[in-house]
């Protein structure tokens, strides 16, 4: 793909630059005229016009011809037409529009209270931007956006398919089951990945069916209390300093509940109960 984009700030003549290969460079390219233009405006030079060319390996352009009028750009007047005067037709054409992407990426950071980068990946495609929106609907917002933007849209890329293979409302169902913390974060990817692969189950079903269930606060305790006596050495080479010591007695904690412990919950548990040792 090729590119001639035009660029003229206010006061100043119009800069072409011609050739430009991809979106990515036509906002390279725009993006280093606006600053040269002002440049040259705030240092009192007269910006001239011309044709211009972008390098893309300095990611500068430079100067090619310049162009005094019109008539260097071979443009001539056509006599049968007339004056269109669209002033009025402006609002209902605004109206007509659907909401761009831009724009639709601000709304999500300002109603959902969703990060830029994560507005961005919702927003990236219609079908996703809508899908997104119906979750957020359900279940909570912020959380609906972590796990679409950052889970689902790699299990789906990894698979090489859309959002259209996912069920709005699995996804509702296993973001209010993580919202509630009736699932670990490991047992809501498991769920995705078994739904992805056509097992037939709805997400309750599915933590029904392999027991992804979280684990109670009660048997949680009992297993950290039973690895940390169990793992003597363990807990002595903590306290001299490894950290990675720590790490595994949690590691042996999660095997104790198959699992269904939440890390960072036992993590602190452990490192509390250590503490009493």
């Amino acid at each position: 793909m090729r590119v001639d984009a035009n660029i003229s700030l206010k006061g100043g003549y119009r800069a072409e630059v011609k050739n430009i290969s991809g979106f990515k460079g036509v906002e390279k390219a725009l993006s280093y005229e606006i600053t040269r233009q002002k440049n040259l405006q705030r240092r009192s030079i007269k910006v001239v016009q011309e044709t211009r060319h972008f390098d893309e390996i300095r990611n500068i352009t430079v100067s090619i011809r310049s162009k005094v009028g019109a008539h260097d750009y071979r443009y001539f007047p056509e006599c049968d037409l007339v004056t269109l005067r669209i002033a009025s037709w402006v609002p209902a054409i605004r109206a007509a529009l659907p909401e761009l992407p831009d724009a639709k990426r601000e709304r999500f950071v300002r109603q959902y209270a969703l990060s830029d980068d994560h507005a961005k990946s919702l927003t990236s495609e219609i079908k996703i931007a809508n899908f997104y929106e119906a979750v957020a609907a359900a279940a909570a917002p912020k959380l609906a956006a972590v796990w679409i933007a950052d889970v689902l849209k790699g299990e789906l890329n990894y698979r090489n398919l859309g959002i259209d293979a996912f069920r709005e409302e699995h996804m509702v169902e296993i973001v209010k089951m993580l919202d509630s913390r009736e699932i670990t974060e490991d047992g809501a990817v498991q769920i995705i990945r078994d739904l992805l692969d056509k097992n037939g189950e709805s997400p309750g079903g599915i933590v029904k069916s392999k027991g992804l269930g979280k684990a109670g606060d009660d048997a949680v305790k009992i297993a950290v209390q039973e690895a940390v006596a169990e793992n003597a050495a363990a807990v002595a080479d903590y306290k001299a300093g490894s950290e990675r010591a720590l790490n595994f007695i949690v590691g042996v904690v999660m095997k104790k509940t198959r699992g269904k412990a939440d890390p960072g919950e036992v993590h602190k548990l452990v490192k509390v109960e250590v503490e009493k040792v």
